[in-house]
């Protein structure tokens, strides 16, 4: 009896985790549904949004340096919306080390 009830406690648990992901990946912003604008003024509005960009893609964009990591810097990028296939918007990224000190 046990054995059954933990059987189906961890089916309920990993039923639960599987669409508690659907519904995080449903939640976030599609940029391919989105104008332009529309993406960036989400950016803008709040400082950092992690953004679906594809099938199975989706990246951190930033309005700001503040918002990006140690040493990362924000970096312009583009991303395809609706409207057109290169939105500028920016992302963080480690700058390239041209020299060692």
């Amino acid at each position: 009896m046990k054995s059954l009830l933990r059987n189906i406690s961890v089916a309920g648990i990993c039923t639960l985790t599987v669409l508690s992901a659907a519904t995080a990946s449903a939640a976030r912003p599609d940029a391919r549904k989105m104008t332009c604008n529309q993406t960036q003024a989400l950016i803008n509005a709040q400082g950092a949004a992690v953004i679906t960009t594809g099938a199975h893609t989706y990246t951190r964009f930033v309005s700001s340096n503040r918002y990006c990591f140690h040493p990362e810097v924000r970096t312009p990028t583009y991303v395809s919306t609706k409207d057109t296939n290169q939105c500028p918007v920016f992302h963080c990224e480690r700058p390239i080390k041209l020299f060692d000190d």
